[in-house]
């Protein structure tokens, strides 16, 4: 049958008229479209609904095992970064061990990242998370790469040496900036592949992280905020900053990090039984309950 009505495609906006309405749209291949109502909505409010909308989406594939496995990895990374800002921030190790360590770190996190978004899982996405699934794991790189511009550029000259405190360096800076919007992106992707798992827990933590990571984490990665100590302070004035650096920015800081090694635990402990269609466990025990009624009336024990 085919349709006459005036119809888009929910993913790209083709016009879907004249096509049947069992086939897929000939434009981006999905097989949602929206009826002529939609048009009244206007062309902005359809481009969110096409990006954001779940309607025509395939099933979550079965990705548990790799779910398991690579979101406790990075739960691991999350708490190694945090337990490195606390010993540094009370200057229970010294900056150069934690720079030297944090540079180790970067090296295997974009691997982590793209061992937590499978590519399989596409289809089941809103077409912005499909863009965010293939942009966020090359951003992870500018970590790693800020370190060996400092290492090379940064470090030898008058600058500074790898344990003193950091002057404005621009470079580092910018991909200080790309990494973490990557990090926002990679949070916001946690969050729907969480609501795809029925994990309603762990995508409102990975909420409060993107957002924490879009806001505090400005403050925390963005902004030079360890050049108070060339400020010329005092001692006394140098302590107040101190604490204040502590009480007010790190240990906020330190929370939404924790809170994000949580979100990650959840996906790695959740992860086998969380897909309750698969197998047709949704309403397993339902079925059961009534097979079991069914079976006494037959014997007469009701």
């Amino acid at each position: 049958m085919q349709n006459n009505e005036q119809t888009i495609c929910n993913s790209c906006g083709y016009d879907l008229q004249g096509i049947a309405n069992d086939a897929p749209c000939p434009e981006c291949g999905n097989t949602g479209r929206e009826d002529s109502g939609d048009m009244s909505q206007g062309k902005f409010m359809r481009l969110i609904n096409a990006n954001i909308a779940v309607k025509g989406l395939e099933p979550l594939p079965d990705i548990r095992v790799r779910t398991k496995y690579w979101m406790r990895i990075g739960c691991i990374f999350v708490l190694a970064v945090l337990l490195l800002q606390l010993l540094v921030t009370f200057a229970l190790i010294p900056i150069g061990l934690y720079r030297f360590l944090l540079f180790g770190l970067s090296s295997f996190w974009p691997t982590v990242v793209v061992g937590m978004m499978p590519a399989n899982v596409d289809l089941s996405m809103p077409p912005m998370y499909r863009w965010l699934r293939k942009w966020t794991p090359p951003t992870q790189w500018c970590w790693v790469v800020g370190y060996v511009f400092w290492f090379v550029f940064h470090v030898p000259t008058e600058f500074g040496t790898m344990g003193s405190n950091l002057k404005f360096y621009w470079p580092l800076l910018a991909l200080h900036f790309v990494g973490g919007i990557g990090i926002v992106g990679l949070a916001f992707w946690l969050h729907d592949l969480a609501l795809r798992m029925d994990l309603h827990s762990a995508a409102s933590k990975c909420n409060l992280v993107a957002v924490g990571f879009a806001t505090w984490g400005i403050l925390v990665f963005v902004l030079p905020w360890k050049h108070f100590s060339a400020a010329g302070l005092n001692a006394e004035q140098g302590a107040i900053m101190w604490w204040a650096l502590i009480l007010g920015l790190m240990l906020p800081w330190l929370w939404i990090m924790q809170v994000f090694a949580r979100a990650l635990y959840e996906f790695s402990s959740d992860s086998s039984w969380s897909m309750q269609y698969e197998e047709g466990r949704k309403g397993r025990r339902n079925r059961i309950s009534k097979k079991r009624e069914e079976y006494e009336k037959e014997r007469g024990w009701q």
